[in-house]
């Protein structure tokens, strides 16, 4: 099993969804975050004072899947999560030892 972490902009979160809901991901947490890579923040201006803000708000995915659909899954949210601007996002894939659904008791593969 993998665990899918990937941080996307808040606006592009609906296409994600949308996207890895077709090829039958079926769940995944979702988490509103602020942070800063070669983005780095920028300025703005608000009743008329100027401020910097060091960190964007993104948004970040989590979701265990299957090894055979880890890179099904990363494909998806890179190709529908893409504008080919700073600040797209990141994806890490990370092996996951165990999962249990609390409800049932079902263990891994079964628990997705």
């Amino acid at each position: 099993m993998k665990l899918i972490v990937a941080t996307i902009k808040p606006f592009k979160l609906e296409d994600v969804r949308e996207a890895l809901t077709n090829i039958g991901v079926r769940g995944m947490m979702v988490t509103e975050i602020k942070g800063f890579g070669a983005q780095s923040g920028h300025t703005e201006i608000y009743r008329g004072a100027e401020y910097a803000v060091n960190f964007v708000p993104k948004i970040k995915l989590e979701i265990a899947v299957a090894d055979g659909v880890a890179d099904q899954v990363v494909e998806t949210i890179t190709s529908t999560a893409r504008t080919g601007k700073i600040g797209d996002g990141k994806i890490f894939v990370m092996d996951l030892e165990q999962a249990t659904r609390v409800r049932t008791g079902e263990t891994n593969e079964d628990a997705l």
